[in-house]
Formats: C-alpha cells, sequence, structure tokens
C-alpha cells in the first residue's frame, strides 16, 4: 500500500483532525484481552454513516483491519470494539464487495 489505493464506495480516507480522533476513540474502548491489543495500527479510513475504521498494521504494511467502534467513549471487554476483518488489502476490497456489494468507486 505505498500509494494510494481507491477505497470502495462508501469509505473516505481519515486526515488530520478526524484521523486523531477516531484513533483517539478506538484507543479508549480497547481493552487488554482485544484481538488488536498492543499491535501498532493507524487509522487509515473511516466508512461514511457507520463506525467502521481501516486500520493498517505497521508492522505488516499490506495487512488492514476493520473494526467496528461503540462510541462509548470508555473502555469495552472482551471483543469490543469489534474486529470484522483481518487481512491483505485486497482481501479488504473483496469483502466489502461480498458483504456489502460495494465495489471501489470509478470501476
Amino acid at each position: 500500500m505505498s500509494s494510494t489505493p481507491k477505497l470502495p464506495a462508501g469509505w473516505e480516507y481519515a486526515n488530520g483532525k478526524k484521523q486523531q480522533i477516531l484513533l483517539a476513540e478506538y484507543q479508549q474502548e480497547q481493552p487488554t484481552v482485544h484481538p488488536l491489543y498492543g499491535i501498532e495500527i493507524a487509522v487509515i479510513a473511516y466508512r461514511d454513516g457507520n463506525d467502521d475504521i481501516l486500520l493498517k498494521h505497521i508492522q505488516e504494511p499490506d495487512l488492514v483491519s476493520v473494526v467496528h467502534l461503540t462510541w462509548a467513549m470508555h473502555r469495552e471487554f472482551d471483543n469490543f470494539p469489534r474486529v470484522e476483518f483481518t487481512g491483505s488489502f485486497q482481501k479488504f476490497i473483496e469483502w466489502e464487495y461480498l458483504m456489502y456489494g460495494t465495489e471501489v468507486e470509478g470501476d
């Protein structure tokens, strides 16, 4: 993911303040037993009109996860915020199409 790939319809890249807000909420919600706890990530995108965020795994550049935030504004428990997908960026595109029928914008 060295260049900026196109996102599926409904997803937008998170930049600046939006990126900071989403990362802060993710970190606030994440319990120590969370599947992604301790993994260095960066918020790269969010789904408009939904609480899903797309996280890039820093140590594995092509690995991404979709996480559904709760916006509880406090630490959650067990598997919340829920990890909905983890895989390569290309697999994310395929998963989006299978789950929601959304294709990459412009295709």
